[in-house]
């Protein structure tokens, strides 16, 4: 179990930061920010592979956790910047 966990966590989290960068980078206007657009995307990973982990039987491909959570984080900004409007002024 704890092996699954070392190898699983980085991963999520590399997913998590690689699409909360993405997402700065591409989508500026209406977002919060890098770093809460940075939290909600490691919450949104962290949340894509837990329930991943939670549904396999077996024991998910290191490769197959980042997209997990790359998708995941993705997917909590997406809706974030859907859902919510931005605290952001035009300026």
């Amino acid at each position: 179990m704890s092996e699954i966990l070392v190898q699983m966590l980085p991963l999520l989290v590399l997913g998590g930061l690689t699409a909360a960068w993405l997402a700065e980078a591409v989508l500026r206007a209406g977002g919060y920010g890098f770093i809460p657009d940075t939290l909600l995307g490691l919450t949104g990973s962290m949340m894509a592979g837990a329930a991943v982990w939670a549904v396999t039987a077996r024991d998910p491909a290191m490769t197959t956790m980042f997209l997990v959570g790359s998708v995941g984080a993705g997917l909590a900004i997406v809706a974030q910047r859907g859902l919510w409007r931005s605290a952001r002024l035009a300026t």
